[in-house]
């Protein structure tokens, strides 16, 4: 095989996944059919079955593409807090902008969910999703702590799931409700939860 056969083979199967994604995000999954991806690819169903022989398979590859970009939005959100309560106080636009980004990915996440329970492959996948964001949240409490910013008042095994279904709800009933206000005041409120959690390192 060529260098340039195995770009454009590359190439195809990111198309397709890129074209489950969106039809995900788009259609969910009920709506989002082996035929209308193939389509939506520009590629025969033969070629895209050679890639991925069942539609587990590929929506599966496709979850893995939007956990990654949910993900990258987590750590961007995270990444700002170099003084956790302080942003919590006076950046709470700001945090809310970055999390509502996970919405619209976090629903084609929760309609997987969904499904799973009634296919195995899909369920089988369900550790490797919240593996991903127990690990960025992990990452940012280490840069935190070795940093000298905060101390945690509570086990990292009551944070971590903490931090991660507090981010997770919020993402769902923006979703669902679509209430920026809702969620501002809720995210406001929230620092006072944060201030018995940890404290700044003085």
């Amino acid at each position: 095989m060529t260098e340039a056969t195995a770009t454009a083979q590359f190439t195809t199967r990111e198309q397709i996944i890129q074209a489950a994604a969106d039809s995900l995000l788009e259609n969910g999954y009920s709506g989002t059919s082996v035929r209308a991806i193939a389509s939506r690819a520009g590629v025969a169903i033969g070629n895209l079955q050679y890639w991925f022989p069942t539609k587990s398979e590929l929506l599966v590859e496709a979850w893995r593409y939007l956990t990654a970009r949910s993900v990258e939005e987590l750590r961007e959100a995270l990444n700002q807090l170099t003084d956790p309560l302080e942003v919590l106080e006076v950046g709470v636009e700001s945090i809310w902008d970055s999390l509502r980004r996970l919405g619209d990915i976090q629903l084609a996440a929760f309609d997987l969910l969904v499904q799973a329970p009634r296919t195995e492959r899909l369920r089988a996948y369900l550790p490797e999703l919240f593996t991903r964001y127990r690990e960025v949240i992990q990452e940012q409490l280490d840069r935190l702590e070795d940093g000298g910013i905060i101390r945690l008042t509570v086990p990292r095994e009551v944070l971590v799931p903490l931090v991660l279904n507090t981010v997770l709800g919020f993402g769902l009933y923006y979703v669902v409700t679509r209430d920026d206000e809702s969620c501002l005041r809720a995210l406001s409120a929230f620092r006072t939860l944060a201030s018995t959690l940890i404290e700044p390192v003085p």
